[in-house]
C-alpha cells in the first residue's frame, strides 16, 4: 500500500481530479494521479483536502502520454497525517518544477495569439503536471450563462508569461463563488474581477510562497491532440480573511 500526500484537487466536469506526491528518494518526490475505481473523476462527496496523507493501492502499468502520472486505484484511505500549506509547498518544490515555459512539459508550447492560452501536442509533452514559482499574477473573471469562470495571467522567473489559464483549483473556484455571492448580496459597485485584482492580488504578491501547479487537460478528439494548460493549484490558497469588507 502506497502512501502519498494529496497536492492538487481540481474541478473536472461534475467531479474532481486528484494528484498526490510520492517520495522516490530522500528529498525527491514525483506526482501520481490516482484515478477512482471507475472513470477519471472522483465524485461528491469528496472530503479529502490538499496536504492530507492517504494510503492507496495503485496499478504499476504505464499510462498514455502525456498523462504518464495516471494510476488506477481502489480508493483512498486517510492515514490521519497531514501537512501544513507551508510544508506542502516545500514538498512541491522537490517534485517537478520549472522556471520557464519550455521546461514545464519538456516541449515547445503553442498559442493562437500572444494573449491566448498555450497548448501542448499530445505526442510531444513528456508529462502533464509541473510546478513553478510566479513573479506576478492578474485575474480575469468571465460570467458565462452556466457558471462564472476564473482565468489568470502569470509571470514566470524567465520573464515569460502564461496567459489566460483557466483556474481549475477546487478551493479557488469555491472562493470565487463566495465572492460573487457576497458582492451580489451587498450590492457592491464593483465585480469579482475588480475585487480579486484590487484586494486579493496584493495578498498573493506579499507572500513568499507564490507557487502554481500547471497541468495539461486531456485532449478532445476535435482538438487534434491539443492539451490545453490549466492552473491546477494556486498558492497561497485563498483565505477567509481576504473576504473582509465584502
Amino acid at each position: 500500500m502506497l502512501e502519498i500526500v494529496l497536492s492538487d484537487i481540481t474541478v473536472m466536469g461534475q467531479g474532481y481530479c486528484v494528484i498526490g506526491l510520492e517520495q522516490i528518494a530522500p528529498g525527491s518526490l514525483q506526482s501520481v494521479r490516482p484515478l477512482p475505481p471507475l472513470g477519471f473523476a472522483w465524485r461528491d462527496p469528496f472530503q479529502f483536502r490538499r496536504g492530507e496523507s492517504v494510503f492507496c493501492s495503485l496499478t504499476s502499468a504505464p499510462a498514455s502520454k502525456p498523462h504518464v502520472e495516471d494510476r488506477q486505484s481502489a480508493g483512498l484511505t486517510r492515514t490521519g497525517r497531514s501537512l501544513s500549506e507551508d510544508d506542502l509547498i516545500r514538498f512541491l518544490n522537490h517534485a517537478e518544477v520549472s522556471s520557464d515555459v519550455k521546461g514545464l512539459f519538456g516541449c515547445t508550447l503553442n498559442s493562437a495569439s500572444r494573449a491566448g492560452n498555450f497548448w501542448a501536442n499530445t505526442n510531444e509533452a513528456a508529462r502533464s503536471i509541473c510546478g513553478c514559482r510566479y513573479t506576478n499574477i492578474w485575474f480575469r473573471v468571465f460570467d458565462q450563462p452556466e457558471r462564472v469562470t476564473l482565468r489568470v495571467r502569470m509571470g514566470l522567473p524567465s520573464h515569460e508569461s502564461l496567459n489566460s489559464i483557466p483556474v481549475v483549483d477546487r478551493e479557488w473556484n469555491l472562493f470565487l463563488r463566495e465572492i460573487v455571492t457576497r458582492i451580489k448580496v451587498a450590492g457592491r459597485p464593483y465585480g469579482a474581477e475588480q475585487f480579486l485584482n484590487r484586494f486579493v492580488r496584493p495578498e498573493l504578491m506579499r507572500s513568499f510562497d507564490r507557487f502554481g501547479r500547471i497541468g495539461l487537460a486531456r485532449p478532445e478528439k476535435a482538438q487534434s491532440g491539443k492539451c490545453w494548460l490549466m492552473l491546477d493549484s494556486l498558492f497561497p490558497q485563498p483565505k477567509e480573511l481576504w473576504l473582509r469588507g465584502l
